[in-house]
């Protein structure tokens, strides 16, 4: 799992249908203390939990196809959660 902050919208008309409904977002990789890691990539959000601003906790390869409830969609990140705190 890794931790990126959403910070902005990818809209896409077409679809396949794996990930139709599902919301697409540019997240910025960053460390537990909001140090910029990687470049920013786009990410799937399959349960539709996050907005612009907001940390998440994504995964990546087989993992972030199996946060669909198909346990198969064409995408190399999703978001599967949001970060209230990082203690």
């Amino acid at each position: 799992m890794k931790i990126g902050i959403v910070f902005g919208v990818v809209w896409a008309t077409r679809k396949v249908k794996e990930i139709d409904g599902c919301r697409m977002y540019l997240v910025q990789p960053v460390s537990s203390d909001d140090r910029i890691v990687d470049e920013p990539l786009v990410v799937a959000d399959p349960k539709r939990i996050a907005a612009p601003g907001d940390k998440v906790v994504y995964v990546t390869s087989t993992d972030a196809s199996q946060a669909f409830d198909s346990g198969f969609a064409p995408v190399n990140a999703s978001i599967v959660e949001l970060v209230d705190v990082i203690a």
